[in-house]
């Protein structure tokens, strides 16, 4: 059973302030610590200063939820860009001014402050929850039981 993903709502008006870029990087690095995340950087000739971040389990990769998504978020300069929000979750961030829909995506606009940033990070949380399973094992990790084993003769090859 999930949870309600309860937002306040996003101050318009509000202005820039010095510390937004130290919480835009803040929210990176959380991004970046996420379990199962590949950061992908964009070259300039396609999208200038655009991450994409990518869930590396070959698990969620696939098709969770009947949709395909293997792109978890993008970060630009004005807003990241979040797949995997459910309904509630996407209506949530729509209805209180924190972002908006961009096809299946949510565009949510980059914090402003540490009070925007722990807003902003429970939305991305709530994605990456719904899009990552932890019982998949990480690719290149192999799980191998006392059966699996090789058996060695210790008599001598001649």
């Amino acid at each position: 059973m999930t949870t309600r993903l309860k937002l306040p709502a996003r101050i318009r008006n509000k202005r820039n302030t010095a510390g937004d870029f130290e919480a835009r990087m803040a929210l990176a690095d959380r991004i970046a610590d996420l379990p199962g995340i590949e950061i992908i950087e964009r070259s300039v000739a396609t999208a200038p200063c655009r991450i994409d971040i990518y869930l590396r389990r070959a698990g969620t990769n696939g098709k969770p939820k009947g949709k395909p998504a293997c792109l978890f978020c993008s970060l630009d300069r004005e807003s990241a860009t979040v797949s995997g929000l459910d309904e509630w979750s996407r209506y949530q961030v729509l209805s209180n001014g924190w972002g908006k829909l961009d096809d299946e995506l949510v565009c949510v606009y980059l914090p402003r402050d540490r009070k925007e940033l722990e807003t902003v990070w429970l939305i991305v949380q709530r994605a990456h929850s719904n899009l990552f399973d932890a019982s998949l094992p990480e690719p290149g990790s192999l799980t191998i039981s006392t059966w699996d084993w090789p058996e060695f003769s210790r008599t001598s090859l001649q």
